[in-house]
């Protein structure tokens, strides 16, 4: 059996080393190499060429994210694994966006991270089943919104992402909460609630919340 060849990328040394202890037994699997950050993953993607790649999120430099994106565009058939704290809908959807092939909580034992390894490895997609859970909770709960929403924009005056814009604000996020959210610059969310009143004819933030409640774009608790 061909060894499958990980690159840990992590910037807390007890984590890189829990996960070399976890695999250092399994034939099949063989640790090449560490990485401290974002940075450094993508120079060492390249150095090494993995056959998987295991790493977190929220790290120095560039994040998880902005490395995958990076080495993706590069190498689109690099096989990345996000084990993250963060099983929160707004990453696990950035991981997806990036090409991720698997995600799995920091907290999950030795059975899931081998399990997610050998099948990234063969080419399947490996999600955790409460990241799964996660997913199809929120498609279902935007589906059904969703449907609320179409009736009230229908007539195309504001786009998708303006709406999802809309109902941060209309929940009383600021710019740089929804900018962090939606992983765009806080420039970028001040560009669309600009876009946003032109467009619906209204003049301040109070209005906004209003036009948002009235269409049942949100929804009082």
């Amino acid at each position: 059996m061909n060894e499958i060849r990980v690159l840990i990328v992590d910037d807390h040394a007890l984590i890189r080393d829990g996960i070399v202890a976890m695999l250092k037994n399994e034939s099949d699997i063989l640790i090449i190499g560490e990485a401290v950050d974002g940075e450094e993953a993508i120079r060492k993607n390249d150095e090494l060429q993995p056959d998987v790649i295991i790493m977190d999120i929220m790290m120095p430099k560039f994040n998880g994210l902005e490395a995958a994106k990076m080495i993706k565009e590069k190498h689109p058939d690099a096989k990345i694994i996000f084990l993250s704290m963060e099983v929160k809908e707004d990453f696990i959807s950035e991981a997806i966006k990036v090409g991720s092939s698997g995600y799995i909580p920091k907290d999950s034992n030795k059975v899931v991270l081998i399990n997610a390894i050998r099948s990234v490895y063969k080419g399947d997609k490996y999600f955790h089943s409460k990241v799964s859970e996660l997913i199809f909770n929120q498609f279902y709960e935007k589906s059904v919104g969703s449907d609320k929403v179409k009736k009230n924009y229908s007539s195309g005056k504001i786009s998708n992402r303006e709406v999802e814009v809309l109902q941060l604000i209309a929940s009383g996020y600021s710019n740089s909460q929804i900018a962090e959210k939606l992983f765009i610059s806080v420039r970028t969310v001040d560009a669309h609630r600009n876009h946003i009143m032109q467009k619906l004819e209204l003049n301040n933030t109070a209005e906004l919340v209003k036009y948002a409640i009235k269409n049942d774009i949100i929804e009082l608790d």
